[in-house]
This record gives C-alpha cells, structure tokens and sequence, in this order.
C-alpha cells in the first residue's frame, strides 16, 4: 500500500437463494466524517448465497485528506441497514 491506495474487506453472508447486488463507491473529502467527492466510478458486484469475502482496491485521484467507502447492499441486510461506511485519514492533520 502507498498513500494513494485505499483497501475495503467486503464480507456478504448472503442467505436464501438469490444473489445480493452489492455497490461499492469511493470518495475523497478534506473533512473527517463526510465523504465529500466522488472518486472513480461506482463498481457493483455480485454475491451468489454462501459466498465468502472479497477485498477491493481503489487507486485515489482525488487529493483529499480523508478517503471513505461506501458499500450498499440489495436487498438490505437483516438487520434492516443497507448501506455502510468507513473513511481513512490520508493526511497528518494537527
């Protein structure tokens, strides 16, 4: 990893028979907690039911000091949410 790679571990316990559509999106910001901009086009995947995990890379453009994932499910989880989110600080901020 350099500081313009970012790296999500996406694990889907998919159950039933039908496949789980998931939407991965990657954005870049200069303010902690808001995924700001864009960054690369969306990428959407499918899990198929026992399928296990996959770990998706994204080379950043954008020069924000924080970096964040977006990862949508459909149909929602079980829990009732459907979208997660987790942001990396890229730059050191004092």
């Amino acid at each position: 990893m350099d500081f313009t790679t970012g790296e999500a571990a996406i694990s889907v316990d998919a159950k039933g028979t039908a496949p789980v559509s998931v939407t991965v999106e990657w954005f870049n910001s200069n303010q902690s907690g808001v995924l700001g901009t864009a960054d690369g086009r969306a990428e959407t995947l499918t899990y198929q039911p026992g399928s296990g995990a996959v770990v998706r890379r994204h080379v950043f453009s954008g020069q924000g000091c924080y970096w964040g994932v977006r990862v949508t499910t459909k149909p929602a989880a079980g829990n009732g949410s459907q979208t997660d989110q987790v942001w990396l600080t890229r730059c050191m901020i004092r």
